[in-house]
């Protein structure tokens, strides 16, 4: 099949991960309600897959010798290829992140403590993903699949601050971080857990398999992904909601995270609507955020023995998209506990994204 050519620049993106932005559904002053925040700023189109960008020269080369060999000869029909390269950082704090509130004090005059919960820690890097589009089919039942696979290639630097300024500037009725800060006068810790400077990489891979349609522009999709590096962990997802007339996969419309690829995809209407949902179970080997570097990390790393083995998230997302030139995004996110007696046992946040497109619209898959 003769594949459409990608636009130079198909679109830019922005996205932002903060506890605040769930507060709606939270009671109290929320000082102490913390766990997430991120940003994502990246764009879309053939340029994001230039060597010159360093990531995207590492991850076609890892793709060639795990993935692509194996992908075209068991029959997948590629029928639209696309990449994003994106600036990252994310970050995790403890659900106290100042010490100079009351709240603080009468959470440790209640029992709480500091070292029991997870430590600081934050990436700061860069991510190239490229997603592949089209379909399979299945010999032995003669069913044909829509499939999407996504491989990307993230890599980048520990510690650098970048989580707490993140923090600060989103944060709105959140009190300065300034635990986030290493002070060594203070019988509790304090600052990141890995040491600044620190490399990290980490390579994905992720497929969307539509198993379901219910209805017109209602699907059903399993998502089967594999995460190797800072955080290593094999997952098994589903997604289910309405989408717009020419998507036909849904967008994951969860966190922003080294994990969750972006996706562009413009509509052939002036207003697209998508609604959607979805659950993801993982196991988890290794996370650099709790775990830090094995044997090189501060006191309160968390151990594997420790670790929750699986671990389980969901979110609800909404997708507006106008005039085949912006789209705006929202998601309600929420993961069980990563450890044994975290302090936050379910934690909460909500994600914001801004797109604005300059691919051609799609073919509309619905009309």
């Amino acid at each position: 099949m003769l594949l459409g050519q990608e636009k130079d620049i198909a679109g830019f993106e922005i996205n932002l991960d903060q506890d605040y932005f769930a507060d709606f559904v939270r009671s109290g002053d929320n000082f102490d309600n913390n766990y997430a925040v991120a940003m994502r700023i990246g764009f879309y189109g053939a340029y994001a897959n230039h060597d010159f960008l360093g990531a995207p020269w590492v991850r076609k080369r890892i793709d060639r010798f795990l993935f692509d060999n194996m992908l075209y000869s068991k029959g997948f029909n590629e029928e639209k290829e696309s990449h994003n390269f994106a600036f990252v950082i994310n970050g995790f704090s403890p659900s106290i992140i100042s010490d100079q509130t009351n709240s603080f004090l009468l959470a440790t005059a209640l029992g709480y403590d500091p070292a029991m919960d997870r430590p600081f820690s934050s990436f700061t890097g860069i991510r190239s993903t490229r997603r592949l589009e089209g379909s399979k089919r299945f010999v032995h039942s003669a069913n044909v699949v829509d499939l999407a696979l996504t491989t990307s290639f993230s890599f980048g630097i520990m510690s650098l601050g970048t989580g707490r300024a993140i923090e600060n500037l989103l944060g709105r009725n959140r009190p300065d971080g300034n635990l986030w800060n290493k002070d060594d006068t203070k019988p509790y810790p304090t600052g990141q857990l890995i040491p600044t400077g620190i490399p990290m990489f980490m390579y994905s891979i992720s497929a969307e398999a539509v198993v379901w349609r219910p209805v017109k522009k209602v699907l059903f999709q399993v998502r089967p992904e594999i995460n190797l590096g800072s955080y290593t962990n094999l997952g098994i997802g589903i997604d289910f909601g309405k989408v717009m007339n020419v998507e036909r996969h849904i967008d994951n419309l969860g966190y922003t995270d080294l994990n969750n690829p972006g996706l562009i995809v413009v509509n052939n209407d002036n207003l697209g609507l998508s609604i959607v949902s979805g659950a993801t179970a993982r196991v988890v080997f290794y996370n650099a955020h709790l775990n830090g570097l094995y044997g090189a990390s501060r006191r309160e790393a968390i151990g594997f023995g420790d670790m929750k083995k699986f671990v389980f998230e969901y979110y609800v997302g909404v997708k507006l998209q106008l005039f085949k030139k912006v789209e705006f995004s929202y998601s309600f996110n929420r993961r069980t506990a990563e450890f044994t007696g975290e302090a936050m046992k379910a934690p909460f946040w909500g994600t914001f994204g801004f797109k604005f497109l300059l691919a051609p619209e799609g073919e509309g898959c619905y009309d």
